[in-house]
C-alpha cells in the first residue's frame, strides 16, 4: 500500500491493534518497522528482528508537542526548548531526557528516549496512527507520560552485517520471511540512504550519537556553539 492511499492510516492502525502488531514503513532513506508503544509491541519487534538483548526502541513522532512535553524541565538547551525550535531537527532522531539517569525501560536508556521527526506525508500518517492507538498507551514505559507514537526500528535482523535495509527487494524478502502483515511504501530520497542521524540534546549542548543522511544540513541550522 502506498502512503498516499486514503486507507493507509486505517489499515496501519488495524494491524497495530492486532495480535501481531508490526507494520513495515518505507521512509525516505530507510525501511523501518513500526509497532504500538506497548509491551506486546516490544515483544513483537523483538521476535521479528531477533533482537539483541540490551537494546532500546525509539518512536516515530507524529505530534511533536507530545514528544516535547516528555522532556524534563531544564533538560534542553534554551535555544531548543520549545516545540517550534525542535522543528529544526526534522529529518533526524531527537534524543531527549525523560527521566532520571537510572531510569531504564524498553524505550528508555539512562533516562533518555529518541524519536525520529520527519516531514509530510510521513508525519501526517504518524499523527493519525497516534490517534488511532491512543487507547493502547502504557505510561509506565515513558516515565508516566501517555505517549502513543509508534515504536520505530530498522527493518532488519538485529546485528545484520548488511546493515539497514534501503532497497525494496531486500525489504520484501525480509517482510515475507518474518511474516510482516503490511508494508506502507513511499518514494526514496535522492542521495545518501541509510538510518537517520541521532542528535542528543542536553541542557547545554548537542551531541551527534549517530551519523546519517542529512546530518550536515540539519547541523548548519542549529546553534553552532552547542556542539561539542
Amino acid at each position: 500500500m502506498h502512503i498516499s492511499d486514503e486507507n493507509a492510516i486505517i489499515e496501519s492502525v488495524k494491524v497495530l491493534q492486532s495480535s501481531h502488531p508490526v507494520v513495515m514503513f518505507q521512509l525516505p532513506t530507510v525501511f523501518v518497522l513500526l509497532a504500538p508503544p506497548t509491551k506486546l509491541g516490544v515483544e513483537s519487534l523483538n521476535r521479528t528482528k531477533n533482537r539483541i538483548e540490551g537494546k532500546n526502541y525509539g518512536t516515530a513522532i507524529g505530534d511533536l508537542g507530545q514528544f516535547y512535553a516528555m522532556a524534563l524541565e531544564r533538560s534542553l538547551p534554551p535555544e531548543l526548548d520549545s516545540q517550534e525550535s525542535l522543528e529544526l531537527l526534522t529529518g533526524a532522531f531527537i534524543k531527549i531526557t525523560i527521566g532520571r539517569s537510572g531510569y531504564n525501560t524498553s524505550v528508555s536508556r539512562k533516562g533518555t528516549h529518541q524519536g525520529v521527526l520527519l516531514g509530510s506525508p510521513h508525519r501526517d500518517v504518524f499523527c493519525g496512527i497516534e490517534e488511532g492507538i491512543a487507547a493502547l498507551a502504557e505510561p509506565e514505559l515513558f516515565n508516566g507520560n501517555k505517549f502513543t507514537a509508534p515504536l520505530c526500528t530498522s527493518a532488519n535482523i538485529s546485528g545484520d552485517p548488511l546493515g539497514s535495509i534501503t532497497d525494496w527487494k531486500r525489504a520484501y524478502m525480509f517482510g515475507a520471511e518474518r511474516n510482516v502483515p503490511l508494508v506502507i511504501r513511499s518514494e526514496s530520497a535522492q542521495g545518501t540512504l541509510g538510518s537517520y542521524p541521532i542528535f542528543r540534546l542536553t541542557h547545554d549542548k548537542i551531541c551527534i550519537d549517530r551519523n546519517g543522511p542529512g546530518e550536515i544540513e540539519i547541523k548548519k541550522m542549529l546553534p553552532q556553539h552547542l556542539f561539542t
